[in-house]
């Protein structure tokens, strides 16, 4: 495996304009707890401006996705445009046992109430409101990718001309084989699930040429200490009104059904995206080539380092993630004290 020097750390002033492309399966067992946490850092960091979320299939079809987005965004007083992307991936069909999950709990509304479709979104493709927000804001707007990459790929195939105005991607996807227990699959015993859902669609955005951040399996992991612990959770007031509540839920929801026993807590795969999307100097990062295996029988969506190719991304590679996780509650849930370290 070929790496490349050290990236440096760019400094971020201003408040950083980001869109929110993700799967969130807010009170459905079965699904992750990250996503809808992601979206309540995004909504609590000050750093950052949150112009807009779209939804994408993946832990449960985007419109569904699209409601949790929307009663996540209510509980906390946000009020920002969500936009329905795409339910397939770019072929047309659903990967692997997704339509016989979607036919049953991860098809509906599950132990968090959740508003109508019709007052949760805009009316615009996930896509169209990605390409019209990107030409509002040319330069500034940072994706923070955190489900399958199709509404991406499917924009920068509308429009071929964002590629040069989207400022970077920051993602949570893929498995480079540099922890040896956590960074290999979760969904094949080389894939990760975001990458796996539509390798096609990743391997156009790999391909891109826009600034690209790697969030994989190697970083998000108990390994790292990447994990918000079942203790801590516990603590939270499932009464409260506003984050404390809907946090409270999401994670009691995952800890009643996980969907990888991983850890006695939640794992942040995506909030780590974001914390690092907006403070890239909470961990070390290296630029690397690497590529999207479309074709294996075996290995599709597995994420690849190309020897004696032109880098295309930056990958974290170590992370002090208790440090990490104990800045993420404390940004969502200031009131409430988390020791550095716990676990």
């Amino acid at each position: 495996m070929t790496l490349a020097t050290i990236l440096p750390v760019p400094t971020i002033a201003a408040p950083r304009k980001i869109i929110i492309d993700t799967d969130p399966g807010v009170g459905i067992p079965g699904t992750d707890a990250d996503d809808p946490i992601a979206l309540l850092l995004a909504i609590a960091d000050p750093r950052i401006e949150l112009l807009g979320v779209t939804t994408v299939f993946g832990n449960c079809p985007p419109e569904l996705g699209a409601r949790g987005a929307k009663a996540v965004l209510e509980a906390v007083g946000c009020d920002v445009p969500v936009s329905v992307g795409m339910g397939t991936r770019l072929t047309g069909d659903l990967p692997g046992r997704l339509p016989m999950m979607y036919a049953g709990e991860r098809g509906r509304p599950g132990r968090i109430e959740l508003p109508s479709l019709g007052d949760s979104i805009t009316g615009m493709h996930a896509a169209d409101f990605l390409i019209e927000t990107v030409h509002a804001h040319p330069g500034e707007v940072t994706v923070v990718a955190i489900g399958p990459q199709t509404n991406i790929a499917l924009a920068l195939l509308k429009d071929p001309s964002i590629r040069d105005e989207i400022a970077s991607i920051v993602f949570m996807g893929g498995a480079l084989g540099i922890d040896p227990r956590y960074g290999r699959g979760n969904v094949t015993p080389v894939a990760e699930c975001n990458i796996w859902y539509d390798a096609p669609a990743a391997d156009l955005v790999f391909r891109s040429g826009i600034d690209l951040t790697m969030v994989s399996l190697d970083v998000t992991n108990p390994a790292k200490g990447v994990v918000l612990p079942e203790e801590t959770i516990r603590r939270f007031d499932p009464t409260a009104a506003g984050a404390e509540g809907i946090l409270s839920a999401i994670c009691e929801t995952y800890l009643d059904a996980p969907m990888f026993e991983w850890a006695h807590g939640c794992v942040l795969y995506d909030p780590l995206a974001m914390a690092v999307a907006v403070d890239p100097a909470l961990g070390r990062f290296e630029t690397m080539s690497v590529g999207v295996e479309t074709g294996g029988t075996y290995s599709m969506g597995q994420t690849v380092t190309v020897r004696d190719a032109e880098p295309n991304l930056r990958a974290l590679v170590d992370v002090d993630g208790r440090a990490v996780v104990g800045d993420i509650v404390r940004t969502i849930l200031p009131h409430l004290a988390i020791e550095e370290g716990a676990s």
